[in-house]
């Protein structure tokens, strides 16, 4: 393995391990000592925004496109913490009854609006518009299906954000991957 190609995987792995640390640290926050309260709420939520703010300038500075997922995720904590801190109390009662599901909400606006607006597509890889296009439709639906699971096992972390957010980020490189061998 040459030196360029060990230099990409560790970017690519600093990237994943910084990219969802703010969610990562929100979760553990919030959960530290059993079922939030909403002052715990509160405290992980404006706690993940700070990090989630410092993650999107860190990510933003790097030359290829900001994975999409990641992006998602931080503008989710980021609105939850701005909504706590301006007492937006319709829009925290939104993130409340939708639970999990809030988080890939905001990943799916993330995704059509990089799959319309964005040469790279959801999927951010640069390619041939059709195969952008198709491989951010599928980035989108498996989105989707997160958000329903996430729906059906609302209340249940592990189930309806964990497991889903995790197998999307899997399925986020694997597409990526092909697409880049593809194109």
């Amino acid at each position: 393995m040459d030196v360029n190609r060990l230099k990409t995987a560790a970017i690519t792995v600093i990237e994943y391990l910084l990219g969802f640390m703010a969610l990562a640290i929100f979760v553990a926050y919030a959960y530290a000592h059993g079922t939030p309260t909403v002052a715990r709420w509160e405290q992980a939520f404006k706690l993940g925004a700070i990090l989630a703010a410092l993650e999107i300038a860190i990510l933003y500075a790097r030359k290829p496109p900001m994975n999409r997922l990641i992006l998602g995720g931080n503008i989710w904590l980021l609105a939850g913490g701005l909504a706590f801190v301006f007492g937006q109390e319709k829009f925290l009662r939104m993130y409340e009854s939708m639970g999990e599901a809030s988080v890939f909400a905001a990943i799916l606006c993330v995704g059509i609006i990089a799959t319309m607006f964005s040469k790279n597509g959801f999927v951010g890889v640069q390619a041939s518009r059709n195969k952008v296009l198709t491989y951010s439709a599928y980035l989108l639906i498996a989105t989707a299906m997160s958000f329903g699971t996430a729906i059906v096992f609302k209340g249940n972390v592990k189930i309806a954000g964990v497991l889903p957010l995790t197998a999307l980020a899997f399925f986020h490189r694997y597409l990526r991957h092909k697409l880049r061998n593809y194109a």
